[in-house]
């Protein structure tokens, strides 16, 4: 088994010129202005959790961002860049109140990470069975490969410990019990993806880690929906966008499943995933409400 080290825990949330690469600054923020439909929360000292939930609350009608996050929920929906500690308890509250939630994170597929980011309602992820945006989809230039049903090892990608307690509920060490699962079940090499903080750095050596790939496992990766596009069987074992493409028994890694409808699952990712004008200028937040 291969161990690549991973870099320190946290949730990717900084702003950094590579990472986000759009024209916004701190001081086109409004944080006071809005009503109370929807207000957003942002864990302390994350300048793009503040920015993207900024642009997705004004395209809603307006609405404040809270940074530090308070103690509880003010009045009507909340929106959240991710989940971490600090926001963990508000999440958990909006959930349990019944209140509407809206998740953000980074884009869906990589081309356009830094240049799109992924919206869901009363959800973490895309289900992946919404409806295909077909020229949205055109507009990636993205070309699905065929099914590879060849290949050498299982590639586990590991994900942030933080993700993993603070919204998957999963102890920070799950692909630990994922590679022993795994080595009861196949003689096949199994290569462990670390997660590191620098998500570009990491996207860009992806396809190298997916070259003559068996398949890839992981929780709810992002990485899954690059390995189904490069033709590589994907096991999710939790729920995730991947998921309508995705086999989540791990004791079947021997027997991957090679579906059809790739193409439709992909066109559905691509129109829920919107550039920060986009979203403030309301197309996310129709969107997922349509």
């Amino acid at each position: 088994m291969s161990l690549r080290a991973s870099d320190r825990d946290g949730y990717d949330a900084s702003l950094d010129a590579s990472e986000l690469r759009v024209g916004d600054s701190v001081s086109a923020l409004h944080p006071d202005g809005g009503d109370a439909r929807i207000a957003a929360y942002a864990g302390p000292g994350k300048a793009k959790a503040r920015i993207v939930c900024q642009a997705f609350v004004d395209g809603a009608g307006g609405g404040r961002v809270h940074q530090p996050p308070p103690k509880s929920l003010g009045p009507g929906g909340a929106v959240f860049f991710g989940v971490t500690e600090p926001t963990r308890p508000l999440w958990n509250q909006a959930r349990r109140e019944g209140r509407e939630w809206f998740y953000l994170d980074n884009a869906y597929f990589d081309v356009v990470r830094g240049r799109m980011l992924r919206a869901s309602r009363n959800a973490v992820q895309a289900s992946g069975w919404e409806a295909p945006d077909w020229p949205r989809w055109a507009a990636l230039g993205i070309r699905i490969q065929p099914w590879r049903r060849q290949g050498q090892h299982v590639l586990v990608v590991a994900q942030s410990s933080t993700h993993m307690r603070c919204v998957a509920g999963q102890g920070a060490s799950w692909w630990r019990g994922a590679v022993a699962m795994l080595k009861r079940h196949t003689d096949r090499e199994i290569v462990v993806r670390g997660w590191r903080s620098d998500k570009r750095a990491l996207a860009a050596t992806l396809s190298e880690s997916l070259r003559d790939a068996w398949a890839l496992v992981t929780w709810s990766s992002a990485a899954a929906n690059e390995a189904l596009l490069a033709g590589v069987p994907v096991f999710a074992a939790g729920p995730c966008a991947a998921s309508p493409m995705a086999e989540r028994d791990l004791t079947r890694i021997e027997t991957p499943i090679y579906p059809d409808g790739r193409a439709a699952w992909a066109a559905a990712l691509a129109g829920r995933q919107w550039t920060l004008d986009e979203m403030r200028a309301g197309l996310a937040w129709h969107a997922l409400h349509a």
